[in-house]
């Protein structure tokens, strides 16, 4: 999170004369105070230039998730930027007044809180300061302005808090080339950044349609931590919730917690219609999965009479009510539809009236149930013809999707039976390339009905052609290695003349990980410098291993500067390597130098590349992660982002690390 300080600067004077020093007071309370809370920030004072008062300051003011106040003295610039912030930001201001003063407090804030510290010692309020800005952070006070207080109605200013354009890249990048591990890692790097929430909103967007739902679920807390009422956090987190505990056998407490997402956003005031219609669908979709758990029966009988649930009765009106609020919004309106087309199956067994007082009201619902479906699939049709015509991007993917859902309930069953193929077509012409998530999503449908028997042999069909085949990798091994020695090290430490013998020790420890695993696949993640990492590459097309290449930048840059003053074989079997099939290298740079977003931090590059590969080991899906180095354990030693780097970043994230002693290189 980020803070901001609105205080004096230098020495100043209190209308009796008594000098404080403010510079000392934020070098000894405030900014330790900020530090142990985790928060990152600057002053009034950075911002001051011959008097003036830079639009970038009242940008930090409303920017800031916290402010910290110095009130102690009569100084016009700081009451000034007081109000402002006052203004524009309900809460998560904390006042400070230091003791001894002359000064009194003004009469517009006289009432508020203010924490005392001694202008003498003020070290001595840190923890005071620490628990103060944390019980701010994380109390429900409605406000702590003066002005929100007064104008309870008056709308709270937005941070613009805009996303670079290319830090917005880099996120499409990610997602298109769907590497889980880097959108992992610009979660990180977006941390106390200017625009830290919209970028990791735009980070966990991505996440989401990669399916990488575990890490998009932390990201959406942190942001619902931010903001208790963000609604996109709140339908975000309803959805996570539920598909991760269909995913761990599903488990109560996520759908539980599904619940509680849903229940808070649909008591916000003030809700838009498209995000209330979203999470009465949400509402009704949490009654499906709730109903859907109960299917068990071993036979068709049985599962027909366990589908005869009030559950679906409810889920099936919450998708209705969901679409009559939002006649745009095409899923409530399909999903209310297949839920009614499984309805009006289960009206004809005998379990039917179970779900009813009596039979006349059993007698009585099929009957209104089958004009509503009519009904519905007459509205249902109109919004998905409107929003093929007006809807861009994802949208309109699931309005083509929902088109082919729409077919399968709708046409002629027998015919569609016996001939599938107009449905298969639509449903792949529907589906985007190379994306699994809007899949997942509508093959779970199709089972569904497919597990009920109905119209389960179009479905069957549909999925057959469509599905893909994608055995989860036993295990990922991250390689890192020591380079080959150049002419001029001082001490050896990987001499050429012993690389037949690091090839066989790098050979021996894989057969070892690839026997372990019995036959399923290891997946080798490796750089391509001179030495250890070109031969991890070649052993894995011996041994028949899948290596994936993982560059910082790409490979012409990495040939620029990793290989001078190295023989020129090393950089001809580099780019021998990248020429065959599948060798294809994952870049996460398009230049040498950092992107202009992290530019102020400047973090090295290298290390960011391995900071890249652990994450994408970590976000991989794979049973098993494990470090596999050529290293002679020397953590201090190596050059910046070398391997002694890499081992202590896959012990920090939990992986474990195998070293092939490269000291037996050496005799």
């Amino acid at each position: 999170m980020r803070y901001f300080v609105v205080r004096g600067f230098g020495v100043k004077k209190d209308s009796a004369g008594q000098e404080v020093d403010f510079d000392r007071v934020d070098r000894e309370l405030i900014a330790p105070a900020l530090a142990r809370c985790g928060f990152e920030g600057g002053t009034t004072a950075q911002m001051k230039d011959a008097g003036s008062i830079h639009s970038d300051m009242f940008e930090l003011i409303l920017e800031a998730d916290v402010v910290v106040c110095d009130i102690t003295v009569h100084n016009a610039n700081v009451f000034y930027e007081l109000g402002i912030r006052h203004a524009l930001r309900k809460k998560h201001t904390v006042l400070i007044k230091g003791r001894p003063s002359a000064d009194t407090t003004p009469f517009d804030i006289a009432g508020w809180r203010y924490l005392n510290y001694d202008v003498s010692a003020p070290a001595q309020t840190v923890d005071d300061l620490v628990d103060t800005i944390k019980a701010g952070i994380d109390g429900d006070r409605e406000t702590d302005s003066p002005v929100f207080r007064l104008m309870p109605s008056l709308p709270e200013a937005r941070p613009p808090n805009a996303v670079p354009t290319d830090f917005a890249q880099e996120v499409q990048r990610a997602r298109a080339a769907s590497d889980k591990g880097w959108l992992l890692m610009l979660a990180q790097d977006v941390r106390n950044q200017r625009f830290e929430w919209d970028g990791l909103r735009a980070v966990a967007r991505a996440q989401w349609k990669l399916k990488d739902y575990e890490f998009a679920r932390q990201n959406w807390e942190t942001l619902l931590e931010r903001d208790p009422r963000d609604a996109e956090a709140l339908l975000a987190l309803g959805n996570l919730y539920e598909r991760l505990s269909r995913q761990s056998d599903g488990d109560v407490d996520l759908l539980s917690q599904s619940d509680e997402a849903i229940a808070t956003i649909l008591a916000l005031p003030d809700l838009e219609l498209a995000d209330r219609a979203e999470a009465l669908a949400l509402f009704g979709r949490n009654l499906k999965t709730r109903w859907r758990a109960e299917l068990t029966g071993a036979t068709l009988d049985e599962r027909i009479a366990q589908a005869c649930d009030k559950r679906l009765l409810k889920a099936y009106q919450a998708y209705r009510d969901a679409f009559e609020i939002d006649l745009n919004a095409c899923f409530p309106g399909i999903a209310g539809l297949h839920l009614g087309a499984i309805l009006l199956v289960l009206a004809q067994s005998p379990s039917w009236s179970s779900l009813f007082d009596d039979e006349d009201e059993a007698a009585a619902s099929k009957v209104k149930l089958k004009r509503e479906w009519a009904e519905l699939q007459a509205v249902v049709r109109t919004s998905i013809r409107r929003a093929k015509k007006t809807a861009t991007g994802d949208a309109l993917v699931w309005a083509a999707i929902s088109d082919a859902d729409l077919l399968f309930v709708s046409e002629d069953e027998a015919a569609q039976a016996a001939k599938p193929d107009r449905l298969i077509k639509a449903y792949k012409d529907a589906m985007p390339k190379g994306n699994s998530f809007e899949w997942d999503a509508t093959r779970g449908q199709l089972e569904l009905f497919a597990l009920l028997g109905i119209r389960a042999t179009a479905a069957q069909a549909v999925i057959a052609k469509l599905e893909e085949t994608r055995p989860l990798p036993a295990h990922v091994v991250v390689f890192a290695g020591h380079t080959i020695d150049r002419s001029d090290r001082p001490l050896p430490r990987f001499p050429p003349s012993t690389e037949a013998q690091a090839r066989e020790l790098i050979r021996t420890r894989l057969l070892t990980h690839q026997q372990a695993s019995a036959g399923a696949e290891v997946v080798v993640l490796a750089s391509m410098a001179p030495g250890a990492d070109i031969l991890v590459h070649e052993v894995c097309r011996e041994l028949g291993l899948r290596s994936v290449v993982c560059l910082p930048m790409p490979q012409d840059v990495v040939a620029r500067l990793a290989f001078t003053g190295i023989d020129d074989g090393w950089r001809n079997r580099m780019l021998t390597l990248l020429e065959l099939p599948g060798m294809r290298p994952r870049v996460l740079q398009t230049e040498a130098e950092l992107p202009r977003w992290l530019r102020q931090r400047a973090p090295d590059p290298w290390e960011r590349g391995n900071r890249w590969v652990i994450s994408t080991a970590r976000a991989w899906d794979a049973e098993r992660r494990t470090l596999l180095a050529l290293w002679d354990g020397d953590d201090a030693g190596g050059a910046t982002g070398g391997t002694a780097h890499l081992v202590r970043l896959a012990r920090d994230a939990g992986l474990f690390v195998d070293r092939i002693d490269s000291r037996a290189l050496l005799g």
